[in-house]
């Protein structure tokens, strides 16, 4: 059959049918109700579609895409256009604000839609300048509330720099927001599986535990970084005690401490240089000044290379690290429900 013969409706009816199920199902979505209902009605008595029919549609479609600009202009009023005619079609008109916050969230507006307590767990452990450079880019409300989770001390630091935040790199943004959505994604998949996983590992041999570990890193690299993180983080260094600091200072000196601590907090930072004999501590505070400004990801390896490296010290039992995160998170949770 020629196009000439064939209407709009079939023609939408064929193209949809051509593709995978889930995306015919999200275009279709995007369609007027009433082109809608008719499109499920020509789908609904199709009974045949030849292989000619079908090319014949997929060639005009490609001719009519290739027709078009190669990329729609980018910027705020763009995606504010694309924002309010979603709005019409779906016939929910949030207000206004609503769709300026939106546009002004960036790459962070994933996080607008949780709940407070899930915005805090995934950022609860960043330096407090990422935590004030996210806290600008949720709805007043939101990040109230976010806060409202802190230590009143850790409000304070973080509503500081709020208040003295300039311009932020366009990049930086996005790779904070990238990093932030991939923890989020993981843990929203995965939380309990590790949970489980990790308290397994605890509760094993040392030696058994660092064994299963690296047969992991080659079978599934992704799940044994994940599995690390909740049996110990960088952050967890605070619950250490100053004897078991400075036995790990002295047995990673080859980690990369000076990048691992300009992530950390200010607190954290001072109490790592303390356990250190006064020349390194000073060469350490020199070599963090002559590194400068890193990126979030480049911070984040280091501060996970020192994490392995103390795992490693706990699997040959030269320390003895307190019960995972995972646990103590647990044990905070009962303790909320009962009081």
């Amino acid at each position: 059959m020629s196009t000439d013969l064939m209407n709009g409706t079939r023609k939408t009816a064929i193209l949809l049918l051509s593709l995978d199920q889930s995306l015919a199902s999200e275009v279709m979505g995007k369609l007027p109700r009433e082109k809608m209902e008719q499109v499920a009605l020509a789908i609904a008595n199709t009974d045949h579609v030849t292989r000619e029919e079908q090319e014949v549609v997929l060639n005009e479609f490609k001719a009519a895409f290739i027709s078009r600009p190669l990329i729609q202009p980018a910027g705020p009023e763009t995606a504010r256009e694309l924002l309010e005619r979603t709005i019409e079609q779906t016939s929910v008109g949030p207000p206004e604000h609503h769709l300026e916050e939106q546009v002004e969230a960036g790459p962070f507006a994933f996080l607008h839609n949780r709940h407070s307590d899930d915005v805090r767990r995934i950022i609860e452990h960043e330096h407090p300048q990422t935590i004030a450079v996210v806290a600008a880019r949720l709805p007043p409300g939101l990040a109230s509330q976010v806060l409202a989770g802190f230590s009143s001390s850790q409000q304070a630091e973080i509503v500081g720099r709020l208040a003295r935040l300039g311009p932020t790199d366009a990049d930086v943004l996005t790779e904070i927001a990238t990093l932030l959505q991939m923890r989020s994604g993981r843990k929203l998949v995965r939380t309990q599986g590790v949970d489980h996983a990790a308290d397994v590992l605890h509760e094993s041999e040392r030696t058994s535990s660092h064994a299963i570990l690296h047969s992991l890193d080659q079978k599934d690299p992704s799940v044994a970084k994940t599995i690390r993180e909740s049996l110990f983080s960088f952050q967890d260094l605070a619950s250490l005690s100053d004897e078991i600091l400075e036995t790990i200072l002295q047995a990673t000196s080859e980690c990369p401490w000076a990048v691992s601590l300009k992530g950390c907090s200010e607190s954290l930072r001072q109490r790592i240089i303390k356990c250190l004999p006064a020349g390194i501590s000073e060469a350490l505070k020199a070599e963090m000044k002559s590194v400068g400004a890193l990126r979030l990801s480049e911070i984040t390896a280091g501060q996970q290379q020192v994490a392995r490296a103390i795992l490693v010290l706990e699997a040959n039992g030269q320390i003895e690290l307190p019960a995972p995160r995972v646990n103590r998170h647990k044990a905070n949770d009962r303790i909320a429900k009962t009081g």
